[in-house]
């Protein structure tokens, strides 16, 4: 608008507009603003959530259960787990309730409620990273899995060196041998080895390497690397001796040396075609020898054990396909006491009181062949990390050994693959653009 002005000038007057930049939605919004306070509640939500994960049983669950809801819910509102993202996740959790109905043929209360309460856990740490940059789970996983590092290394270091001072606990059955419960392993032999296997605050080491693994993915593929956190990670993986852990670990600096392989330039490509599988000549061996003892040394009672499980998993998965046994585990003891596999070198108290340890076939034989498929197809292609393929991989591959594939770590994981993508959203209910910024790429 345009006006003179006393002394004879012309003064125009711009009409301005205040622009208002959209803060977060009121259901998005948790109870606490304060960015550090934020990331620390995450982090105290994820050790806890890990520690529900194959945690030692001196940790109570419910309580670790309960830390988790709450940490989360302060951060961000529960509402949220119901936005239509989401729905991909409930209609699952509604199959597998029918099916678990059906299949274990009457209804199972307590199980029922333990798994989905871990349901619950793994649906609320989602909530809290659904929205921010994927590199926001591994900087608040970073230095909680450092510390992992250094406390898989020093434990067999501190056995020697201070073994008069540690004290015993005993978990069903087995004992354990700590110093003020951070330097913690138990004997798996008769005999002793020189260097302990670390459990770090789990109830074996073969859980212990899904998190010191997925240190050594964060370090080669998410974080800018470091030789030194990138020698951290490898030592404390090999510091388990878990065969598992073992045959992960060269998978991934495979994946990274032909990652290398692609970005290098020309003079680069030769120093990594040549030098780098010279240096992964010793993680090859280790992983050859390891193999080769729990398959056909000392330690091959493990590998018999495992037999056992996947077999006789398998053949209890036969016996109701589709709609699998239900999660109480006195049925699967029965119907294992039926069909299970005879022929394994064990001894009859190990078969009739053996909790199956594979977590793939539990899933199996627990909610059916087709509703098993759909987790390890979310787990695969979960979006928390990039390559993501790689990364579930690398949990696919540990769930061979260790049943945590309904634990509320595992279960963020595979829901993150269930997702539905916003654009998908947006295209089935016009208007709506929430959720556009969903696990954005860092």
């Amino acid at each position: 608008m345009v006006s003179h002005g006393r002394n004879g000038r012309i003064r125009v007057n711009i009409p301005t507009r205040t622009l208002s930049v959209p803060g977060p939605a009121p259901a998005r919004a948790g109870l606490i603003a304060n960015p550090l306070l934020r990331k620390r509640l995450r982090q105290v939500a994820l050790l806890a959530a890990m520690l529900i994960s194959g945690g030692l049983m001196i940790f109570p669950r419910e309580p670790l259960l309960l830390l988790v809801l709450v940490a989360c819910f302060a951060v961000k509102n529960p509402l949220e787990m119901f936005r239509a993202e989401f729905a991909g996740i409930w209609l699952l959790l509604l199959a597998v309730a029918a099916v678990v109905l059906i299949g274990g043929e009457s209804f199972q209360p307590l199980p029922m409620v333990t798994r989905y309460a871990n349901f619950a856990a793994g649906l609320a740490l989602l909530v809290v990273y659904v929205d921010e940059r994927r590199s926001t789970l591994a900087d608040d996983l970073y230095w909680i899995l450092k510390l992992m590092a250094f406390q898989a290394i020093l434990t067999p270091v501190v056995v020697i060196l201070f073994s008069r001072y540690f004290t015993t606990f005993e978990v069903n059955d087995t004992l354990y041998h700590t110093l003020f419960y951070v330097f913690t392993y138990h004997e798996f032999l008769d005999f002793g080895l020189l260097f302990k296997r670390p459990d770090g605050f789990f109830f074996e080491p073969g859980v212990f390497q899904i998190y010191l693994n997925t240190f050594l993915f964060i370090c080669l593929f998410v974080r800018r690397q470091r030789l030194s956190d990138i020698g951290l990670a490898a030592l404390a993986v090999v510091a388990t001796q878990s065969t598992t852990g073992a045959v992960i670990l060269v998978l991934q600096f495979a994946a990274a040396y032909l990652r290398w392989l692609k970005t290098a330039n020309r003079s680069q490509k030769l120093g990594v075609f040549v030098f780098v599988p010279i240096m992964l000549l010793p993680l090859a061996g280790y992983m050859t020898y390891n193999v080769t003892e729990k398959f056909y040394g000392v330690m091959s009672g493990s590998a018999e054990a495992r037999e056992y499980d996947l077999r006789t998993g398998l053949r209890v998965t036969m016996e109701k396909p589709l709609t699998g046994i239900g999660f109480d585990y006195e049925k699967y003891f029965d119907v294992a006491g039926r069909v299970g596999y005879r022929e394994a070198d064990l001894s009859r108290e190990n078969i009739t009181e053996r909790n199956n340890t594979n977590g793939l076939v539990v899933l199996l034989f627990s909610v059916g062949i087709p509703l098993a498929l759909v987790f390890f197809y979310g787990t695969l292609r979960q979006r928390l990390f990039s390559p993501r393929w790689l990364f579930g991989a690398l949990i696919v591959l540990s769930l061979v050994s260790e049943s945590l594939s309904l634990s509320p770590f595992v279960l963020m994981i595979t829901f993150s693959g269930l997702l539905i993508a916003p654009r998908r959203v947006r295209a089935l209910i016009p208007g709506r653009d929430r959720g556009a910024a969903s696990l954005r790429p860092a």
